[in-house]
């Protein structure tokens, strides 16, 4: 039975896209290799981990796309919420889930900075949720095994009362390898639909 409802938070809790970012501000003969220098790369992984730190990755970024430095730091300074369309959101229907009795917690990759952003122009993380876990906080990341042992822990939690929502699959296939119901969100516009179909 399931009684806790655990949310990634980029294309989960809110939409995420960097295509859009890169659309706006990138030439469009340069956007493929933009992607594999930023987004795609391993140093933005290692960032999202806490393994690099904030301004460190800005700097790096830059070193390795000098021409689009202005961008860059565009990027920086709003702590990478650029990406972010914060009014898509599916806040309001996890609120709901936490009226109807389950505890709501959050699972996501992502550097302190951005998630202290987000938290500061929401109640949701400190009121609707019991807690969550940020990869750069802790210095692990999905969808390494470690994360999903220490988040279970950490909240007492078991693994066969949780649903984890992410839009990554190999996010949910190291959940499912630990125990966790776990289900790929393909479209933000889906997760009414993916709460109604795994809660029962």
């Amino acid at each position: 039975m399931i009684k806790n409802i655990i949310s990634d938070i980029g294309n989960v809790l809110y939409a995420f896209s960097t295509a859009n970012f890169i659309n706006k501000y990138v030439d469009e003969n340069d956007r493929d290799e933009f992607l594999l220098n930023t987004f795609g790369s391993k140093n933005w992984f290692l960032m999202d981990k806490g393994d690099v730190s904030f301004e460190d990755s800005r700097k790096h970024f830059i070193s390795v796309c000098p021409k689009y430095e202005e961008a860059i730091n565009k990027l920086f300074d709003s702590s990478l919420t650029l990406c972010l369309d914060k009014h898509h959101n599916n806040i309001n229907l996890l609120k709901e889930y936490k009226n109807k009795g389950f505890n709501i917690y959050y699972l996501s990759n992502m550097p302190s900075e951005t998630f202290e952003v987000l938290r500061k122009e929401t109640d949701f993380f400190d009121n609707t949720c019991v807690g969550g876990v940020i990869s750069a906080h802790i210095k692990m990341a999905k969808p390494n095994r470690d994360i999903y042992e220490y988040f279970l822990n950490k909240f007492n939690l078991n693994g066969n009362e949780c649903l984890f929502i992410d839009d990554n699959i190999n996010n949910v296939n190291a959940a499912i390898n630990v125990g966790i119901n776990a289900v790929e969100l393909k479209k933000i516009d889906y997760m009414h639909t993916v709460l109604e179909e795994n809660i029962k």
